[in-house]
Parts: C-alpha cells; structure tokens; sequence
C-alpha cells in the first residue's frame, strides 16, 4: 500500500482493525514503538523490575534503580491482549523490562564547537546522563541533572582557569541564570539539522490530528497522511483540552515546571522541541522522563519521543529563527485538531 494515498479515513479505519506498529511499518510511516533496538537503556522508574518472561505476570528477577544502565539485547512483543504498550526488552544479561520504563539511550562523544553564535544555539545531550555544575573557577555548585535527548541553549565555550578544563555555558530560563556541562557530551546542531521542511505544503494545506482516545498523533498535507505517532496526553485531572489550536508558539529548549501539590509537581530542565497551542502552556513536546507512549502521562501537554518531536517542530510553522530561543506569533501556526475519539 502507497502511504501517499493514504486519507485520514483510510488510515483510521485500518488502525481500528490492526497493530498501529504493524500497519506503520507496513506503510514506510514513522512510528516511534518500532525505532531499531537501543543497545543501552535508563531506568526511568525508582525501581524497575526484571522478570523471566515479557510480561508483568513473569517472575521476578530483580529490581534497578532509577539511573541505571541496561545493556539491552532486543525488543520483543509480550504482554497481553489488550496491553497498549506490548513492546518489551530483553537484557543482556539476563531477564526482560517494560519498555514504558526505560529511555532508549547511546553514549556519543561530540567535537567540542569553538565558533558559538553570540545569540547561542541548541544543543543535544548524547550520553545517558550528566550533571552540571552552576558555577566555575571555583568550588562547584551542582546544577541540574541533564538527560540523553534533553536540549540546552549553548551560549559560550568557557575556560576553567583551575584545571584548563573546557565546558559550554548554558542558559536557564527559569531562574535567568547559567549552568555548565563538559562539551563532548552535547551534539551542537547546525541550522541544516534543525532547518523547516516540506515548505512548498502552503501554510493551510497542513494540519495535525490528536485522537485522545487513541493516543496518536496525525500529521496530513493536503489531507493526506505523512507522518504518526503514539503519543502521551494528559492524565486524570490534567486533561488535554479538546477543539481547534495552532502552533503559535516555539521554542527548542525550555525549563519546565508545576503541579498542584506534592504528589504532582515536576523539574524538567531541557525539555526539548516545544510547539506550544495554547497560551497557558499546553504544548507538543518531547519527552525524556519516561517511554510509554499510547497512554495518558501529562499535565496537560502532547508528549511524544523526541525524535517525533523534533520532527513536529521542523514540520510546523512558524520557523524559529537560527539563534533565537523562542518565536511567538499569535493567530499564526499550523493547524492543530485535538478530539477525544
């Protein structure tokens, strides 16, 4: 079958009747379940569970932390009927975890960038896990913990004058202040890796379609289907808003945070690729604190991997600027259906 050719009626009655993994593989359209294996995964969970079998009803192994570092073997499907996330990951060593618990990682040592543009640019941490530090040249002070596919706006290379050691200053939004972390642990990217596409699409020939209910993402031109993907939406009490939105707003890094009480407030530094729809902080956006999409997760806003996100910003108008943090154009943006079912 011809992606090309697929409408959204098409697509949504074949979905109804199949594996979403199965019938987007089949149809050469992205789908973030059925990425390559990862060879290393982190915990995302405060303890995850390695059973003997890829289900939750397999004994249990044993449990790791949060953190830690999974060699991982393969993806297998497992579960059972009815499961939306059946995808799980057999260890190297031994044993299987849920997938919904563990960010698929890699650790990529980067060339340090010496020419940073004076407004700053986007960078990617590319190792599972760092932490940075708030301060240099002298004792310092930890900044905050900076996750694989995570994005900060790199604003210099610096020196510090103990040790000749080099580390890229980043810029924090929310408390208007800079951390540092070393540079070969951050994939500086180029104006052509973040660059729009698909710019012939005239502005109203595009759209995207949210199905709550589904936990999918559609992305069409000319009402025609081009890219989807499993996604996370807003949990009891922090439901996603339902009707009509346009990407106004975007930015490629951004210091998350809220919650109502204890139980549900959140620090996410970095959250990459962020679309923004609505004016009080409803946004699509990746997401590095947990894998398991096709069920609701946030406060409100479309969590997707950040390789589907990333794909949304570029598709999406309007363009951000290279060297600039954010564009904000109301009554612009493309178009954005959210709808239960």
């Amino acid at each position: 079958m011809d992606s090309s050719f697929l409408s959204r009626r098409d697509f949504l009655k074949l979905s109804g009747a199949a594996s979403l993994s199965i019938l987007l593989s089949e149809l050469g359209i992205h789908n973030a379940q059925a990425a390559s294996v990862p060879g290393q995964g982190r915990v995302l969970y405060n303890s995850l569970i390695v059973r003997d079998t890829p289900a939750f009803s397999g004994t249990r192994l044993k449990s790791c932390p949060r953190d830690s570092i999974l060699n991982i073997a393969a993806q297998e499907f497992g579960g059972v009927d009815g499961d939306y996330n059946r995808t799980w990951f057999r260890l190297a060593d031994e044993g299987y975890v849920y997938s919904g618990g563990v960010q698929p990682v890699s650790t990529v040592l980067n060339q340090v960038v010496t020419d940073i543009p004076e407004k700053g640019i986007a960078g990617e941490i590319t190792i599972p896990y760092t932490d940075s530090i708030w301060a240099l040249n002298r004792s310092p002070v930890p900044g905050p913990r900076l996750y694989h596919g995570s994005t900060h706006w790199i604003k210099g290379l610096m020196t510090d004058q103990r040790d000749g050691s080099l580390w890229y200053r980043a810029y924090d939004n929310l408390y208007n202040s800079h951390y540092y972390t070393r540079p070969e642990w951050i994939h500086v990217f180029s104006n052509e890796e973040i660059s729009p596409f698909s710019n012939q699409v005239p502005e109203d020939k595009k759209h995207i379609e949210i199905i709550l209910d589904r936990q999918l993402l559609m992305a069409f031109e000319w009402n025609v289907l081009v890219y989807a993907a499993r996604i996370s939406t807003g949990q009891k009490n922090y439901e996603t808003p339902v009707g009509w939105f346009r990407t106004f707003h975007k930015r490629p890094t951004y210091h998350m945070t809220g919650g109502a009480d204890i139980a549900s407030v959140f620090d996410l530094p970095g959250v990459p690729w962020d679309s923004y729809i609505t004016d009080n902080g409803i946004a699509i956006h990746g997401t590095y604190w947990h894998n398991d999409f096709g069920h609701p997760h946030s406060h409100g806003c479309i969590n997707m991997s950040v390789q589907d996100a990333r794909w949304i910003y570029r598709w999406t108008v309007p363009t951000v600027p290279p060297g600039e943090r954010l564009v904000l154009q109301q009554g612009a943006g493309t178009r954005v259906h959210i709808v239960q079912s």
